[in-house]
């Protein structure tokens, strides 16, 4: 087995870190399972590391991971497919996982305008986003717990994410100041 030397290990690690919350933000988008995501984020790291004589020096290490990333996840929604309770269709599967963009570098600009287009909402529809998207309590708990309809809250989910997609776009398409 050959030694690497110290900085390439260094220089590894760092691109490693650098990329593990964009890495995480981009498995929980194709798996919509915030613990499925950080599992298999841990799976992708080790990856990674077992296979780091393969990447090159000078090409975009965030892409390299996110393919690794994607090899990953195709291989979990896949096993979901199996399972009796989930049902993925193979065609289906590789589109949306052929929807998530190769060039990953505009992640960190979509998560400042994702937080800009955040703090324009009420509390009460925050409250409605966060228990949406990071708890894995139902909507009925919600809806009980604020007396409101399940189906008012599905109602406003769509129009928060619609709102929020437009205000991102938007973002994203005016010049940087």
């Amino acid at each position: 087995m050959t030694s690497e030397p110290s900085s390439d290990i260094d220089e590894f690690v760092r691109e490693l870190t650098l990329c593990q919350m964009d890495l995480f933000y981009m498995i929980r988008a194709l798996t919509g399972d915030i613990h499925a995501a950080s599992d298999i984020r841990q799976v992708v790291n080790i990856t990674l590391w077992r296979k780091r004589s393969d990447f090159t020096p000078g090409t975009s290490f965030k892409n390299w991971a996110f393919q690794v990333a994607r090899f990953h996840v195709m291989h979990h929604l896949r096993a979901l497919s199996r399972s009796k309770t989930v049902a993925f269709d193979d065609k289906l599967l590789d589109l949306f996982t052929a929807e998530f963009p190769a060039v990953t570098d505009e992640l960190p600009d979509r998560h400042a305008a994702l937080k800009h287009c955040l703090s324009k909402v009420t509390e009460k529809d925050a409250e409605l986003l966060r228990h949406r998207y990071w708890t894995d309590q139902s909507l009925d708990d919600l809806a009980m717990r604020t007396n409101r309809s399940v189906g008012t809250l599905k109602a406003r989910l769509n129009q928060l994410r619609s709102s929020l997609k437009r205000c991102i776009e938007g973002q994203l398409q005016s010049p940087a100041s």
